[in-house]
This record gives structure tokens, sequence and C-alpha cells, in this order.
């Protein structure tokens, strides 16, 4: 590209910074994780094509990968709703009814 070449400290520095994203704790390596999270929550609520519209920033890259992951995401929550569903209404059912009554007592103070 006709730059100058990196000084061996900038190498250096680059290099660390690379392979110091493959660490959990790595900031930029947990806000691309908490921006890859919303876009699959947004999948299953509008829909893989309506969330590719609405990408969260930074993520343009692997839109083509996201794309795929998302739908097979969407596809696999809605093969377990249809799967589970008489399983989780139970469950869902014992768990609505103690919330709903601490909402009433709360309401009521």
């Amino acid at each position: 590209m006709g730059l100058a070449p990196l000084s061996s400290d900038s190498t250096a520095s680059l290099i660390g910074q690379l392979q110091n994203i493959a660490q959990k704790e790595n900031c930029v390596r947990s806000v691309i994780d908490q921006r890859i999270h919303l876009f699959l929550k947004c999948c299953l609520v509008l829909g893989v094509q309506r969330s590719l519209s609405d990408l969260p920033g930074g993520l343009t890259v692997i839109e083509p990968e996201l794309a795929e992951l998302g739908q097979r995401f969407v596809n696999l929550a809605h093969y377990n709703q249809q799967v589970f569903n008489p399983y989780y209404t139970e469950i869902l059912k014992t768990l609505i009814s103690p919330v709903q009554a601490l909402a009433k007592k709360i309401e009521s103070l």
C-alpha cells in the first residue's frame, strides 16, 4: 500500500493486542460477545432479516456468518418450542403464579 513498515515496537504491540483478544476478560471481546448475543435475541423477536438490517456496530464484517447463525438459532428455538412446549407450559405455570402473587403484594403496599 506504499506505507512505511511498522517499527518493531509497533509490530510487537499489534501482535500483543491480537493475542490478548483470545482472553475472555478482553474488553473488545466482551463488547463483541454482547453484541452477538443482542443480535441473537433480536433474531428471536424480530426475525433474522430485520435483525440484519439493524446490525450492531462492528459486526458487519461477519454479517454472512451471523445470518446463518441467526437462522439456525431461530430454527432451533422454534423446534424446541414445538417439541417441549407441553413441559415448559407446566413449569411456567408453577413459576408465574408465585411471581404474580408477589407483584400483587408489592402493588398493595
